[in-house]
């Protein structure tokens, strides 16, 4: 084949490549076509929050960073948008099973919201201290005679580990498995989105481990997404959409009971919980904002992992948030911060 000849064939499949248009019902495809081609038309992207956070993670030369942000009551993804100092491409990470840290405690929280077992307000008396990794917290739970008590509520708020162990002791761990298939946990794949798993516990202390988010649990930014959108609704997820000629799909995932009983437990995060000190700013936003957060060193991309899962309840509408840095061991910015300034941009250029 000559030299113009192959010239005419890589043109001509770029040029259908370009007319074939956005892509559909897969919103990891979804995402890369806005990436590449920073087409916007036909997509329920709000152009301004999206050009905003890219904008707040490049200031902060955040080595990894991964926002979205979404309508939980419809589905519509209002930004999605990654940024890497480190120079990653695009997509390599944000539809990535990594480790999920302490957002895993949402999910063991649910099965035991859907147990019966706990509920926000209800007192867990533990016995190690609230950030200790487990690895000897059965021996120290025999040892100890007495313990230190705190509630559901403050136990998320804070990411208490040990608080969690005791959740974790008092499950049925085939409720915990099913939770985990309730939240996506399935190792397959939803309208694109790569769903994580989970490697099951060989012994109590592994148990607890997973429980409270320390090891053997993973998922990608999107995953995350998931789990957010359907505690913000009720328990009925909205399937996240770029494309605006998407089929609209919900699936009832959870009851609303137990959507409703995550809600309450997230409710003080922002307030005296891990995300105080970003959300102090501004008291109405931190009122309205339901998180978890969660912090471990992670591989694949190497560094200090920094979640924030969230539901902003705006005047209009349910918005979830989920941010991802890997940082390195000097910091450049917090998933906190890049949440609270997403949520600015919610009642900026969404909400007005």
């Amino acid at each position: 084949m000559k030299r113009s000849e192959i010239f005419a064939f890589f043109l001509l499949l770029l040029l259908s490549s370009c007319s074939a248009g956005i892509p559909k019902n897969n919103l990891y495809e979804e995402y890369m076509y806005i990436q590449r081609t920073k087409d916007f038309s036909k997509t329920s992207i709000n152009e301004e929050i999206q050009r905003d956070i890219l904008l707040v993670m490049k200031n902060h030369k955040v080595p990894y960073g991964a926002v979205i942000v979404a309508d939980a009551r419809d589905g519509r993804i209002l930004a999605v948008e990654e940024h890497s100092e480190r120079g990653y491409d695009k997509g390599e990470f944000i539809n990535k099973p990594v480790s999920a840290a302490s957002i895993f405690k949402i999910i063991t929280l649910g099965a035991a919201i859907g147990s019966g077992v706990f509920n926000a307000k209800d007192k867990i008396k533990y016995y190690d201290s609230p950030y200790s990794e487990l690895n000897k917290y059965m021996d120290k739970r025999k040892s100890k005679s007495y313990g230190v008590t705190t509630t559901v509520e403050n136990a998320i708020a804070l990411s208490n580990n040990s608080a969690f162990a005791e959740i974790a002791l008092k499950l049925d761990k085939k409720k915990l498995y099913e939770y985990s298939e309730k939240f996506f946990f399935t190792n397959s794949s939803l309208s694109g989105i790569k769903t994580g798993y989970i490697e099951k516990p060989k012994d109590s202390t592994e148990l607890i481990q997973l429980c409270s988010g320390l090891k053997f649990s993973y998922m990608s930014p999107f995953q995350a997404l998931l789990i957010a959108m359907t505690i913000a609704n009720d328990g009925e997820l909205k399937v996240p959409y770029i494309n605006m000629s998407d089929s609209k799909k919900s699936i009832t995932a959870i009851k609303k009971i137990v959507a409703n009983g995550l809600l309450e437990a997230m409710s003080s995060t922002t307030i005296l919980g891990t995300s105080k000190k970003q959300f102090s700013n501004n008291i109405e936003i931190a009122k309205h904002t339901y998180a978890k957060t969660g912090s471990l060193y992670g591989y694949s991309p190497d560094g200090y992992y920094n979640w924030f899962m969230g539901i902003y309840d705006g005047k209009k509408s349910r918005y979830a948030v989920v941010v991802l840095t890997v940082n390195d061991p000097k910091w450049s910015v917090k998933a906190n911060y890049l949440a609270y300034k997403s949520i600015e941009f919610i009642r900026k250029h969404e909400e007005n």
